[in-house]
């Protein structure tokens, strides 16, 4: 089966056709009148949908033909939302067997009658333009059914920017100025902040910088606003302040005397002033050779802010084009080799046409790698949209291409995508049901979740570059710029985004609107919002953390005005109530009122028949649900997370189209038992049960059949009692029988009061599971045999205070398992555990393949812990132990370890196995740790970066080998710090190489005689040291010496002896107040 590529409004009208012919509308008619009506209704509509693709090219070049279709739109959404009344009707009447009202319904044709025949009639004046313009019946364009998602999902290859990044890399790490600004400009889509981000990210940069922010800047240059978000990112603390003195003084101090890189990207403003307003915290603050880089379309932005010439970005040549483009054309299949080459030709010439410009040829790549045919790509090549100019909208040709040969569907999903705001991250999740609200998800065919089609949807735009990922390893999604320009330019006067207080372009056809709140000032004006009455969507979008007082309460009024909306989104906003009113809107299919003040919803909410999702996150206020919402039938998403409930009403099992449920409150008596949650057999996601204590017997468990929910992620299981526990039997029954489905790939178990666990836990059926967290679990004096779990990757251990020891139990039953346990973990936390004296008393049996793909260990507050750790693990790269106070051992045999991070753990003993153990060490953190320890040898850490030693009482040298043959080059070190360490006394004697050591502190080590030697040679890169409670080593100044101070502890000018200090950036001593 083909998709067609067709029209946005071919989307439309295929519902419209769907729900006329349904055999729901059908039956509901039986009105003879009504029934002609309708066959009336589905002819037209047949008439104008042949017309369609005609018509959406011709609108390129044609303003008439784009206002036929605009007029069209707007006919077509009251069709729409007449159809889904007349189909809400039908279902609920449906529902309504054996009543006095499940009869034909004749009075009701009446009263919808005129409504039909009113878009009959402008239909009808709409198809009498049709032969004016000249709209001829359209060829339908066929693509090949799926697109391939792989590729494109990742972090794209750049190309053809290794020369403009080396030449900025070089502008960015001169000295020549104060403060330097480095103005990028070029065109939109031409690469400036993917270049920006090369340089921002590069680990020279990284390096050279003690303070670094990234800030966007868009259109508006809201000199308060931006200050404001530069100093959050500076210090990582978010700010309520809006006066912009306060913040301009605050933000100086941050980077009084520090090295700073900041990005301001997508800049706009012209004006000098506030240019020269907003740069005034740091024209004496940061140190010399800060910079700021700008990125900006402008000539003009960048004169009036440049230290430096501009750099103008350049297109690609055809040859990194091509590559760009082979890259995600051609990067999939085994007959990729073949495709690439017999499309080489027409390819490069459309790669020619995008005028190096990178957004544009990944675009097209997007598109063409759905269509294998030649003459598919000589068509794209040859269209006349290559030619279409329009300077008001200024989307490139190549965008309008790639939309252009979207299908209907797509066109649908992606027009709508312009409510957002540029540069806000969106999540998949949230935006399919936000599509599946709009109707615009059509129903499969194979009997798919229509979630499913909708993350079919999404990956599709995904594969396009339509939507990206900011970062790797994110979930949220944006839209460049530019693309966002062209869904604003698509929706056209349909969606509204209200920002600045821009209700005025509010009009009688806008559908769609969302109310960006960015301030106080964010104000909504509800009575404009109201003349929209046929809004579809009012959605609330803020950035996170924003709470905005916009009013207190939704006017009953205002939502009687509205009764077309599908999607309401009140999120963060102060209202304490919903009006009654809410239950009247038919067509609401998603409500959200997350992190308001709601304390109760209105009983009317429940007769919401359509309703699909209810977002109720957050809403901590929040202590009851409506006790008829059961009634909500068609509900699929309840996500209560973050509320005060601690029941659930009664009937909740008649939710039966539930697919996510987030919380499940156990009820003390009242509300719904447990055993409710077994007749809702579709629930897939997370699911949290709380309360487990108030469970009676292990039937209601049963009756749950959380065996049976295959579709189910994630499981919390929590007793909300601390631990306490009457019967340990009975709670290991009750635990036995909410066994989860093997298809389980995260569980989470808080507070169990029994003393073992069930057999299936750690049974390794459990293939798919992936995470393990138990936590509280004090009455438990023995683990499960997790080590049989095939794919348990991480595994989290709390709070058991009952443990005494973990033995071969833990590895597992099998002998098979002794010797291959834990066979994918990667990372183990065990915190906590106030008995736990011993580790594998047999751990020699453990065999040399347990934990074997292990990455990090976490042991932290396990007071009485003696025994041995787990040794001989090859993948290990971090270990943290903290507070292990009687812990004998010595560290394990680690030859990949990176990061070592030991705290309060004074018996331990830091041995080397051999001399070769620690050579991938980067980070060594010891704090009141290793009381054995007396000499640590430089030479085990060739790769070390940081070197962090605190309150080691009996370390008295760091040492390195006699032979200067042999003498080790710390290359990597970048920070030493050694501090409280009373018996410190030497470093190595003749000195020690490090070459990139930019930080030294030594404090209150009281024995130590004097700095390391020969520090001006061997450290040429020190800029900073911190020298505190060192009282032999000032006494030994000698030779006076004036120095500049710039660490903002200290004031005035001091002496000492060593030639180094005439470079040093900083430097601290006993006159500093006193630090750790």
């Amino acid at each position: 089966m083909e998709l067609v590529a067709g029209p946005l409004m071919g989307a439309i009208f295929n519902v419209l056709l769907e729900r006329i012919a349904s055999t729901e509308v059908v039956n509901f008619f039986k009105n003879k009148n009504c029934e002609k009506l309708l066959k009336r209704l589905k002819i037209i509509l047949l008439s104008v949908n042949v017309v369609l693709n005609d018509a959406e090219e011709k609108q390129m070049k044609n303003g008439a033909v784009k206002e036929w279709l605009e007029e069209l739109k707007d006919v077509a959404f009251a069709a729409e939302d007449l159809l889904d009344e007349i189909y809400t009707d039908a279902k609920i009447k449906a529902k309504q067997v054996n009543t006095l009202h499940s009869g034909p319904m004749s009075f009701y044709c009446k009263g919808v009658e005129e409504k039909i025949e009113d878009v009959h009639e402008r239909l009808e004046f709409i198809m009498r333009q049709k032969e004016v313009l000249d709209l001829k019946v359209g060829k339908e364009v066929k693509m090949a059914h799926k697109t391939p998602t792989s590729s494109v999902m990742e972090a794209c290859d750049v190309f053809g920017r290794d020369n403009d990044k080396e030449s900025l890399v070089d502008l960015v790490l001169t000295h020549n100025e104060k403060i330097g600004i480095i103005p990028i400009v070029g065109m939109g889509g031409i690469g400036k902040t993917t270049l920006a981000q090369l340089i921002y990210n590069d680990q020279r940069v990284q390096k050279e910088f003690d303070v670094k922010a990234w800030i966007y800047v868009s259109e508006e240059f809201d000199i308060c606003k931006i200050t404001k978000t530069l100093l959050e990112a500076v210090t990582s603390c978010s700010c309520d302040v809006e006066d912009l003195n306060f913040l301009q003084r605050d933000l100086k101090m941050h980077v009084m005397n520090k090295k700073f890189l900041f990005v301001l990207d997508d800049v706009w403003n012209e004006n000098y002033d506030n240019w020269d307003k907003f740069r005034s915290p740091f024209k004496h603050a940061g140190e010399h050779g800060s910079k700021i880089i700008v990125t900006t379309r402008s000539g003009c932005v960048a004169s009036i802010m440049q230290t430096v010439s501009p750099y103008n970005l350049r297109e690609l040549s055809n040859e990194d084009s091509w590559n760009l483009f082979s890259k995600h054309a051609f990067d999939y299949g085994d007959s990729s080799l073949q495709l690439h080459q017999s499309l080489d030709k027409v390819g490069r010439e459309i790669v020619r046409k995008c005028k190096g410009l990178p957004l544009a040829v990944k675009t097209l790549a997007g598109l063409l790698r759905c269509k294998s045919d030649r003459q598919e790509w000589c068509k794209v090549l040859d269209s006349e949209m290559w030619d279409l100019q329009d300077s008001e909208s200024n989307i490139l040709p190549a965008l309008r291409l790639s939309y252009h040969y979207l299908p209907s569907h797509l066109k649908r999903c992606f027009a709508y995508c312009s409510i957002f705001p540029k540069d806000y991250e969106f999540e998949k999740e949230n935006l399919v049901l936000l599509w599946m609200a709009e109707g615009f998800l059509q129903q499969s065919k194979r009997h798919r979740r229509i979630e499913e089609v909708g993350n079919e949807y999404f990956c599709e735009l995904v594969s396009r570059s339509f939507f990206q990922q900011p970062r790797r390893g994110k979930s949220c999604f944006l839209m460049h710029h530019l693309v966002n320009d062209l869904a604003q330019f698509v929706s056209g006067t349909f969606s509204i985004r209200m920002e600045c207080s821009n209700s005025n372009e509010i009009k009688e056809r806008t559908r769609h609107l969302s109310h960006i709140i960015a301030d106080s000032s964010s104000y909504v004006n509800l009575k404009d919002v109201s003349k929209a009455n046929c809004l579809r969507t009012f959605l609330q979008i803020r950035p996170v953390g924003t709470s905005i007082d916009l009013f207190n309460n939704m006017p009953n009024d205002l939502l009687t005005k509205l009764r077309s909306l599908r999607v309401l989104s009140l999120v963060g906003t102060h209202i304490y109530s919903l009006p009654n009113s809410v239950g009247e809107l038919k067509h609401l299919r998603y409500l959200e009122v997350a992190d308001t003040e709601i304390v109760r919803l209105p009983e009317s909410i429940c007769s919401l028949f359509n309703l699909q999702t209810l977002k109720l996150v957050g809403c901590h206020n929040l202590i009851e649900l409506p006790a008829s919402i059961h009634k909500l039938v068609n509900l699929r998403h309840l996500d209560i997370r973050g509320t005060s409930l601690r029941w659930m009403p009664l009937q909740i099992n008649e939710l039966n189209s539930l697919q996510n449920l987030s919380d499940f409150f156990v009820g003390k008596g009242c509300g719904s038992s447990l055993g409710e949650l077994g007749e809702l057999i579709c629930l897939h996601g997370e699911l949290f049960i709380h309360c487990l204590e108030h469970i009676v017997s292990d039937k209601d468990c049963e009756k749950a059949k959380l065996k049976e929910k295959h579709g189910l992620e994630k499981l919390s299981l929590d007793w909300c009692r601390n631990g306490e526990t009457e019967n340990s039997q009975k709670e290991k029954t009750i635990l036995n029988s909410l066994q989860p489905h093997t298809n389980l790939k995260k569980l989470d178990i808080y507070d169990y009061p029994g003393t073992e666990f069930p057999e299936w836990l750690g049974d390794h059926s459990f293939y798919n599971l992936v995470s393990l967290m138990l936590n509280g679990c004090k009455y438990c004096y023995r683990l499960p045999p997790l080590g049989q779990l095939p794919m348990l990757k991480e595994l989290q251990i709390s709070k058991f205070e009952g443990l005494v020891s973990v033995g071969s139990e833990f590895l597992g039953n099998r002998t098979s398992y002794l010797t291959n346990c834990f066979p994918a973990l990667e990372i183990l936390r065990i915190e906590s555990m106030p008995l736990w004296e011993k580790w594998y008393p047999n751990a020699e049996n453990a065999g040399s393949k347990a934990f074997f793909h292990l990455r990090e260990i976490h042991i932290g507050n396990c007071p009485k812990l003696r025994g041995n750790l787990p040794d001989n693990l090859p993948s290990l790269t971090l270990l943290v132990i903290r507070d292990c106070k009687r812990l004998l051992c010595s560290l394990p045999n680690s030859p990949s370890l990176r990061v070592l991070n030991i705290q309060n753990c004074e018996s331990l003993e830091f041995k080397v196995h051999s001399p070769l153990c620690h050579q991938s060490l980067t980070s060594l953190f010891l704090h009141g740790s290793c009381d054995s320890l007396v000499f640590l040898p430089l030479d085990l850490f060739p790769n070390i970066k940081s070197l962090d030693i605190w309150g080691c009482k009996n370390l008295e040298a760091l040492t390195v080998s006699e032979s200067d043959a042999t003498r080790p080059n710390l290359k990597s070190l970048h920070s030493l710090r050694i501090r409280h360490c009373p018996n410190f006394t030497s470093f190595p004697k003749g000195g020690f190489a490090a070459s990139k050591l930019t930080l030294l502190t030594i404090n209150y080590c009281q024995k130590l005689n004097s700095l390391p030697e020969q520090m001006h040679d061997l450290m040429p890169s020190l800029k900073e040291v911190q020298l505190r409670g060192c009282p032999k080593i000032e006494s030994s100044s000698t030779r006076p010496l004036r120095i500049r101070i710039c660490s903002k502890h200290m004031e005035g000018k001091q002496n000492l002896s060593d030639p180094l200090f005439a470079r040093l950036k900083g430097l601290a001593t006993d006159q500093s107040p006193s630090s750790s």
